[in-house]
């Protein structure tokens, strides 16, 4: 794993009150997460390129436009739910509301 990589889950840890799990996730004998949190399982992917990433910033060039906020909603044809793109500070907000701003 990268020094980029861990400080990349370390950035994550923090901004939401916990920190990085040592080690490689499930060889730390705590949780197979790349955070100690307690309530959210997080894993960091670091890629030079997600495909996704692309569709969410045309996403949020449009919504910048309309001054609205983007949310990527992806659906695999025939299979069950749907996920939901958003960016990592407004999830963190909501996380900090519903978390009551723990």
């Amino acid at each position: 794993m990268g020094k980029a990589w861990k400080e990349t889950e370390r950035k994550i840890a923090k901004s939401i009150g916990t920190t990085r799990t040592p080690l490689s996730g499930g060889n730390s004998g705590h949780t197979r997460s790349d955070t100690l949190d307690d309530k959210l399982f997080i894993e960091v992917k670091c890629r030079n390129r997600f495909y996704v990433l692309s569709l969410y910033r045309q996403t949020a060039e449009m919504a910048g436009k309309e001054n609205k906020i983007p949310v990527l909603a992806l659906k695999e044809n025939y299979q069950r739910g749907e996920l939901a793109v958003i960016d990592w500070d407004f999830f963190v907000k909501l996380w900090e509301c519903f978390n009551g701003g723990k």
